[in-house]
């Protein structure tokens, strides 16, 4: 995933209501179109694929040296970690009105993590695969809407603090540049930015319809010349404002409703970070939590501040210096890098694929 560095709530939105209503328009009322976007998104992952084959090689290449058995309980993780990820969107979907089995939501969430990869917008762009399926069972669009983000606030808050706690582990090594607080501020704001938009959608459905409504006018300018037509009639922006508001509202008086998926969002990251701990046990690497700790907020700080798909190509030399920084051999620091990599990356992208595949078969 992509973040994009925005200052304000306004134009974070904005980035997700081009999104949204673009998709809209371009999916769900015009098949043909449809099916030729679904054939290029999974063409596009198998040239990303066949772009990064080298690294793939690698990766297997490291993987079959590891010790086996730590290897299949990291792999048991990962699917742990699927699964508690997809009993998240579940459980914050279930907030907001809206039920869904798990299964169904384990698909979508593979979805979402396929087309974040192969379309980086700072987890925007998966949503619409949420927003597709909203259309098709005739839920509310606004609710998952508003599902979505709520995880997106879980998911960043937690590895916000991961990432806090792993930078002051840096700064005891003396190891801690500014690139890295740098990178933490840009993503610390993003956050604040969703979180603004919710809170502001909780407060006042008037406000947030005028911000709706001045962002569709500026898409509809954008796209008179091309469309010789209005992309988005006011009085749906209006509705949709209503209903967002709505599904705001309706987790308000929800006091214990927080507990399960604050509580599935830490076990998230404790099996993420077991992952990495794992790989150390496969290659006979020693390793303190604090070391494991530090790795795991460096190579996640770069997952999401990162000008490639979910910081392919640059995690992979960051964690490596960042692990090398603290002790930890070269050689092992880079082996244990391209293992974690391609457990994290590398199988849910196929996934993933496969998932959405399946969605649109």
């Amino acid at each position: 995933m992509v973040i994009l560095p925005v200052g304000n709530a306004g134009s974070s939105f904005f980035v997700f209501f081009q999104y949204f209503f673009l998709v809209r328009v371009i999916l769900i009322y015009n098949q043909p179109v449809k099916k030729l976007i679904i054939a290029l998104v999974v063409l596009l992952g198998i040239l990303f694929i066949i772009s990064r084959f080298t690294e793939v090689q690698e990766v297997l290449q490291v993987l079959q040296k590891g010790n086996w058995l730590w290897l299949g309980a990291a792999l048991l993780l990962l699917l742990g970690w699927i699964l508690v990820t997809a009993a998240t969107f579940q459980s914050l979907f279930s907030m907001v009105g809206i039920n869904k089995p798990l299964l169904q939501v384990l698909r979508l969430f593979m979805a979402v993590n396929f087309i974040n990869l192969v379309a980086p917008s700072a987890g925007m762009s998966g949503m619409v695969v949420f927003y597709s399926d909203a259309q098709k069972n005739g839920h509310s669009t606004a609710r998952m809407m508003v599902g979505s983000a709520l995880f997106l606030i879980f998911d960043y808050c937690g590895l916000l603090t991961i990432i806090f706690f792993g930078l002051i582990i840096l700064a005891f090594y003396q190891v801690l540049w500014a690139f890295e607080i740098f990178a933490f501020i840009l993503f610390l704001l993003f956050v604040s930015a969703i979180i603004s938009v919710v809170y502001l959608a909780s407060r006042s459905e008037e406000r947030l319809t005028r911000l709706l409504l001045k962002m569709a006018r500026f898409l509809n300018r954008q796209t008179a010349c091309i469309l010789k037509k209005t992309l988005i009639s006011e009085e749906r922006v209006i509705r949709f404002a209503a209903e967002i508001s709505e599904g705001v509202k309706a987790i308000q008086n929800l006091r214990n409703g927080w507990v399960r998926p604050a509580g599935l969002t830490l076990l998230n990251k404790v099996l993420l970070v077991s992952i990495l701990g794992m790989m150390f046990l496969a290659f006979g690497t020693p390793v303190t939590p604090g070391q494991l700790i530090a790795g795991f907020s460096i190579a996640y700080l770069f997952v999401i501040i990162s000008p490639t798909p979910a910081g392919i190509g640059i995690v992979e030399g960051l964690l490596t210096f960042a692990l090398s920084s603290l002790s930890v051999p070269i050689e092992a620091a880079a082996v244990i890098t391209l293992a974690f990599r391609g457990y994290t990356f590398w199988l849910p992208f196929l996934f993933g694929m496969i998932s959405f595949r399946s969605l649109h078969s």
